[in-house]
């Protein structure tokens, strides 16, 4: 229980470190996968924050990041977190695609584990 509690304080101090950072954010526990919806962007983007690894198993989280276009969505780019300890977490800035248009990105995050995510979508 003291585990729980200990896991649940540390998320919101996440939370509200990120809340008035970068463009878009996502929490919340989860298989590790989610699909954010599209954000403005252009120029190198990356994602960074904080990968919470609440599962059993050392796993990482996949990234895609596609434009979106009025001919569907476009894959400009990919990577993932690396192994991350079960029970732990690790604060990473990961670049996904670089010299991009400005435009509409959306960013599909994948992971068989089971994966807080405190993070957002930047660029410069």
């Amino acid at each position: 229980m003291k585990r729980k509690i200990a896991s649940i304080a540390l998320v919101l101090v996440l939370l509200f470190s990120f809340a008035s950072s970068g463009l878009a954010a996502s929490s919340g526990p989860g298989t590790g996968n989610d699909t954010w919806a599209p954000v403005q962007a252009h120029g190198n983007i990356y994602i960074e924050g904080n990968f919470i690894n609440v599962g059993r198993i050392s796993l990482g989280v996949n990234f895609k990041l596609y434009r979106v276009t009025p001919n569907g969505d476009v894959l400009v780019g990919s990577n993932s977190t690396g192994t991350i300890v079960a029970g732990q977490y690790a604060r990473l800035k990961i670049p996904l695609a670089s010299n991009q248009p400005d435009g509409q990105y959306r960013l599909v995050l994948d992971s068989p584990g089971d994966f807080t995510v405190v993070a957002y979508l930047g660029y410069n």
